[in-house]
């Protein structure tokens, strides 16, 4: 006869289990694991219970996760979200900062409650209704919409409108005195 404590101990420790990542299928509605938690036992098809409003897609090299077998059941499976130690994770946070990041160092960055930064690699996006809104590159920024601007605009260089330049237009019909003089050109 086995002593209860030890069994105990065992059925506990059997709920959670590190894993190795092979591979991930994340094209349904719920993302999908290959593991490996022992040497030469792989689990296909293991779910990854995300939290609600975050998704990610781990780069495979070297990811892990924790697989916990409900009840000690190895046929009731499910996987924490995957973590990659070797990809480039977002360190250096304060008590309560948060920092949404991908592995080539993208990130949006909720910085002491005071500043939303956002780090693009090459283009930051906007959209609304699936309509791009504002494009950020490093050559420069387009809106495409309507631009209400309440306070007073500050211009390094020219400002253009229509194709007429704001510091050196000209104008026809230009009269001494009270007079008008024709449009801009």
């Amino acid at each position: 006869m086995s002593d209860p404590l030890t069994e105990l101990h065992h059925a506990l420790r059997g709920q959670h289990v590190r894993a190795v990542v092979e591979d991930l299928d994340d094209t349904g509605p719920e993302q999908l694991l290959t593991l490996q938690a022992h040497y030469g036992q792989v689990r296909s098809q293991v779910p990854v219970w995300q939290p609600f409003g975050f998704a990610s897609s781990v780069p495979l090299d070297g990811a892990i996760t924790h697989l916990i077998q409900v009840g000690s059941d190895p046929s009731d499976v499910i996987a924490l979200p995957p973590a990659n130690p070797a990809a480039a994770r977002m360190g250096g946070l304060t008590a309560g900062e948060s920092c949404q990041y991908d592995s080539v160092g993208q990130k949006i960055y909720l910085q002491d409650g005071k500043i939303v930064r956002v780090d693009a690699h090459q283009e930051l996006l906007v959209s609304i209704g699936g309509q791009t809104v504002l494009d950020v590159t490093p050559d420069g920024v387009a809106i495409t919409g309507k631009l209400t601007v309440t306070e007073t605009i500050v211009a390094q260089g020219d400002v253009k409108g229509a194709g007429i330049s704001l510091s050196t237009h000209t104008h026809s019909g230009v009269q001494t005195g009270s007079g008008t003089t024709g449009k801009p050109q």
